[in-house]
């Protein structure tokens, strides 16, 4: 926060500014697919390509000020170890008026090498700019898993999957194979314990994959 503060003393051109370029930017298409649970997502590349120039051209800026940071030990699907990131971002959105005011998001992400502090950050600007713009991209995974009629599954099957959709982010080749075999598994109603068992190479796979990135 500046001098103690969380905005300056006035914001009306600051506000005007935010709502003409939440009347431009409109609805954000999401591009991003994750196959193994068939639904589609805002990527960051997304919206920030449909942000930045309007933002620019109404002369707003949004930069970092301050970020507390929790990291937390955890434990994979597999027993392995990973680090759970916990960010909340505070950004100072500023306008060429010199009027400005900071709002805070939260992000989190997981990782089993030194990316869980990135993808937290990447999480929490991403809602930050959402929020902010009131941006429209209907990203809504538990509809579009109603929609597909994909059953709810446990808490082990669903690790395995977000597991492989961070390898399927990174564009890793068989990752989707990866998931089409669990998915395969889950649906047959199998225990995790059978899941696990005749999944025991793909996770394997998976865990190798991990170790890669």
């Amino acid at each position: 926060m500046m001098n103690g503060q969380d905005k300056s003393d006035t914001i009306g051109k600051l506000v005007g500014a935010i709502g003409a370029a939440m009347a431009e930017i409109g609805y954000v298409r999401s591009t991003g697919q994750n196959t193994h649970q068939r639904y589609s997502y805002t990527s960051d590349e997304d919206l920030t390509a449909a942000v930045q120039p309007v933002m620019a051209k109404h002369g707003l800026a949004m930069f970092p000020s301050k970020c507390e940071v929790e990291r937390v030990e955890v434990k994979t699907a597999k027993g392995g170890a990973a680090t759970s990131v916990h960010v909340l971002q505070t950004w100072t959105v500023a306008h060429s008026s010199g009027e400005w005011k900071n709002i805070q998001m939260p992000g989190e992400g997981r990782d089993s090498q030194d990316k869980g502090t990135p993808k937290a950050l990447t999480a929490a600007r991403k809602y930050a700019l959402r929020h902010l713009f009131c941006v429209p991209t209907g990203d809504d995974s538990e509809k579009e898993a109603r929609v597909n009629g994909e059953p709810e599954h446990s808490d082990y099957v669903s690790g395995l999957l977000d597991r492989v959709a961070t390898l399927q982010a990174s564009d890793v080749p068989r990752a989707g194979d990866a998931a089409a075999k669990i998915l395969g598994a889950a649906r047959s109603k199998m225990t995790d314990a059978q899941i696990a068992k005749v999944c025991g190479k793909v996770i394997e796979w998976i865990e190798a994959a991990e170790a890669k990135q």
